[in-house]
């Protein structure tokens, strides 16, 4: 373990967590200071706890924690920095918020510092918090994918490296990026992808959270883009992304 002292005081995101016992939770955070790591919450399902109401998921808290065995530390303080509340009473941002926390513990190893991604996530909450906006999930999703390694290519083919020419292109999940219509790779998945979702993808893929509040993006756009981050992300995860199917674009479907 890359800890040699016995505290840490942190600031982290909750991810999720699951019960321990009669009182106590297991915790799943991601912090800024050594990425991914796992927590006991001794007491916090305690009717009376202090702790309860800053481990909750998606809370931004910040930790006094103790190294303990087997690479699990015990929280000793928690003090609740973010709650974003808003989220929580609103259906449609709280699927969307544990979306976002579920990937995140899915594409991210354990103890890997990564502040970049950690801001991504902090930010991203907050963002929801504050407004609705078309475009957050996909310029997370985006953005989680760069900056852990799985950049898409947006711009050549990925099969013969020529460059991408407006309406004639795909998007292959499993080859990660855009194919051009010449290229039919054996047993690759290929879906559809209009210019505007492709144009939406690199501008996003450049934008910062500022950008993001002046784009509309039309509905259809908006279910294609969902669709193919979507299958990019179960594809490099390796599994079904189960938050996927309770999200408002879902929902019906």
């Amino acid at each position: 373990m890359p800890l040699s002292r016995k505290f840490l005081k942190t600031e982290a995101i909750v991810l999720k967590h699951f019960p321990l016992g009669e009182a106590d939770y297991i915790l799943t955070l991601y912090s800024r200071q050594l990425g991914k790591i796992s927590a006991i919450a001794k007491g916090a399902r305690r009717v009376k706890s202090k702790m309860g109401g800053h481990v909750e998921p998606l809370m931004h808290t910040s930790f006094l924690l103790t190294e303990g065995n087997n690479d699990l530390f015990t929280i000793s303080q928690a003090e609740l920095l973010e709650g974003f509340r808003s989220i929580r009473e609103d259906i449609d941002k709280l699927e969307q918020g544990l979306h976002i926390t579920e990937l995140m513990e899915a594409i991210t190893p354990a103890y890997q510092e990564n502040e970049l991604l950690f801001w991504l996530l902090r930010d991203s909450l907050a963002t929801l918090s504050d407004d609705d906006h078309s475009s957050l999930l996909t310029y997370f999703r985006l953005h989680l994918l760069e900056l852990s390694g799985f950049r898409p290519e947006l711009y050549l083919c990925v099969e013969c490296n020529s460059v991408i020419q407006p309406t004639a292109h795909r998007f292959s999940p499993d080859r990660g990026g855009t194919l051009c219509t010449l290229c039919k790779p054996p047993r690759a998945s290929i879906l559809p992808i209009s210019l505007n979702s492709l144009k939406v993808l690199r501008f996003l893929l450049k934008s910062n959270f500022k950008d993001i509040h002046q784009l509309r993006i039309e509905s259809a756009d908006i279910m294609e883009l969902d669709r193919i981050m979507s299958r990019l992300l179960e594809h490099v995860i390796g599994r079904e992304i189960k938050t996927y199917r309770f999200l408002p674009m879902n929902s019906n479907h």
